[in-house]
């Protein structure tokens, strides 16, 4: 005799509290996915961004080093940089290096600073007040490693030519001022050799010239004095000037 065991069914009570089975299949998140729409977007914008900069850029000139007012820019001094196109900055392109190298630089160039076609020049014009003067120094009246533009010399008299030492030259007192290239006057009695007829002169331009002798020697452009110029050239023309290489006066 055998005996079967019913199971008891358990009948499922709705609304039990705290018990709640959800049906299969994924949740709907909709703050989750406006915000993945959104950096998807952002995504876009950047990268069109990017792309659409890349492809107006162009290459224009820079400073790589600073350049005096006066001094001949040379290739050395020039860099490359790349800028927008949409930039309303004045600039020089790139393939227009050998235009401007060689001509001068009408006000101080920066360094790490775009260049402008409105700060170079063709030919140098002394503001008022100053002079352009050429010195004519072979060896022995300059330093052994010459001079570079932009550098600050002293103009020294090295002897009076057609004078004895003892002659003493005189000139006009009203020129003892300071003008604003930074050189003196030429109000200073000249009576022996060694005596300084131009303090801080800026040095303009340094060409090689031979000379007729067979030697070689250099045409120094100097910026001085309107007052001094006049000294200076005919104490240059004798021969009887040297140059000394100091620190520019502040």
């Amino acid at each position: 005799m055998s005996t079967t065991l019913a199971r008891p069914l358990v009948k499922a009570r709705d609304n039990v509290p705290g018990l709640r089975l959800d049906p299969p299949g994924h949740r709907r998140r909709p703050a989750l996915a406006v915000g993945s729409l959104a950096l998807v977007v952002a995504c876009v914008a950047v990268f069109v961004s990017v792309y659409l900069r890349a492809g107006n850029e162009r290459s224009v000139l820079a400073l790589a080093r600073a350049v005096p007012q006066g001094e001949v820019l040379r290739a050395g001094d020039l860099t490359v940089a790349r800028v927008s196109t949409t930039s309303a900055i004045a600039t020089v392109s790139a393939s227009e290096s050998s235009i401007v190298i060689g001509r001068r630089a009408a006000m101080p160039l920066l360094p790490n600073t775009l260049l402008s076609a409105n700060e170079l020049m063709t030919s140098y014009s002394p503001p008022a007040g100053e002079s352009v003067v050429g010195v004519a120094a072979k060896e022995g009246q300059l330093p052994a490693s010459g001079v570079m533009p932009g550098e600050s010399v002293d103009v020294v008299l090295t002897g009076l030519p057609g004078a004895p030492e003892s002659a003493s030259v005189v000139t006009n007192p009203a020129a003892d001022q300071q003008t604003a290239g930074g050189t003196t006057g030429a109000s200073v009695a000249v009576s022996l050799p060694g005596t300084v007829l131009v303090a801080d002169a800026k040095v303009l331009e340094v060409v090689q010239s031979p000379s007729s002798s067979g030697s070689s020697g250099v045409v120094v452009s100097l910026v001085t004095s309107t007052a001094a110029a006049p000294l200076v050239a005919s104490a240059a023309a004798a021969g009887q000037v040297a140059l000394i290489v100091v620190p520019p006066k502040s």
